[in-house]
């Protein structure tokens, strides 16, 4: 991959995030054989992208493919569609998915990678989809807001194994499991542990049976409302002491805060961007904290954070 041709070349950022997110394809599906390997995969471009192209950073709300604009666009139309949202699923777990998919003969109509919000969070995805939470779709609660299907659809949202989900005869389906981002979330979960549990799950016939569950007389979409970063790998820790109290200060251990000022000029490169009120920092940066990084987490802007599969099935 010539990174440095895709991000500092490129005529516009809407170029760029097209091309960073072709080559993020190809190396998840074609040339990482482990999610380790996509990490390290990822470490020139995220240095490259906040060290020396941040305003590509600065341009990704406006300029990047969206999941949740990808969504609404493909909802205008049709009926007899489902959406699945795996909340968390990274590109890390993608060749887990299509490998499940081939061992029983599913070929996928469409595989493409899509962006999260600015911050890489569940409520900011959410809210992209006119939601207050995730949880406001649970039991077809769905709000007027809702920008899916026109509001015209079942929804829920649910945490239960895959092998108990019950799909109603509905024509049109929005179903957010919390699955994955569960596990992300148990701090005590290492990165290998979260690998083979999602591997293992991601293969299994009870997820596959609710998969085609959904499919019964419904095209479907998996996608994700954001990815995660394994900090435990990150390349960079901040060193300057006058950074790492700001830095503390402001984020403790995450990777966003709300924004209580702007802070881009504070640093140079810029560690920090602002955007839906949020402050985030940007690349695979980490700092000296009480208690220690998370091995795992989300809401900043690297990669792996930020970008998220898009698989179509046909309807069966």
């Amino acid at each position: 991959m010539d990174w440095a041709k895709i991000i500092l070349d490129s005529p516009t950022p809407e170029v760029a995030w097209q091309e960073l997110f072709s080559c993020l394809h190809k190396l998840s599906t074609e040339h990482c054989p482990s999610p380790v390997a996509l990490h390290d995969a990822t470490v020139i471009p995220d240095r490259l992208l906040s060290e020396a192209a941040w305003e590509l950073w600065e341009a990704f709300p406006a300029s990047a493919l969206h999941a949740s604009a990808c969504l609404k666009d493909w909802t205008k139309s049709a009926s007899g569609k489902a959406v699945l949202i795996l909340d968390a699923l990274s590109l890390r777990e993608l060749p887990f998915l299509l490998g499940g998919a081939q061992a029983r003969g599913i070929q996928p109509l469409e595989i493409k990678i899509t962006g999260a919000e600015s911050p890489s969070t569940t409520d900011q995805f959410a809210r992209a989809l006119g939601l207050s939470s995730r949880s406001a779709l649970a039991n077809d609660g769905k709000p007027g807001a809702f920008s899916l299907f026109g509001g015209n659809c079942y929804t829920d949202a649910i945490s239960i194994p895959f092998d108990d989900c019950a799909v109603p005869p509905k024509p049109n389906i929005v179903i957010w499991h919390s699955w994955l981002d569960d596990l992300v979330h148990l701090q005590h979960k290492l990165p290998d542990q979260i690998t083979n549990i999602a591997s293992t799950v991601l293969q299994g016939d009870g997820f596959w049976g609710f998969i085609n569950k959904l499919r019964q007389g419904r095209s479907l979409v998996i996608t994700s409302d954001h990815g995660y970063a394994v900090s435990k790998r990150f390349s960079s820790e901040v060193e300057d002491p006058e950074a790492i109290e700001i830095l503390r200060q402001t984020f403790g251990a995450s990777r966003y805060k709300p924004e209580a000022e702007p802070m881009t000029k504070r640093f140079m490169p810029p560690i920090v961007m602002s955007h839906n009120g949020q402050n985030m920092v940007v690349g695979q940066r980490k700092w000296k904290v009480q208690g220690g990084f998370p091995h795992v987490c989300h809401g900043g802007m690297s990669l792996l954070e930020v970008a998220v599969p898009w698989i179509e099935l046909e309807a069966v």
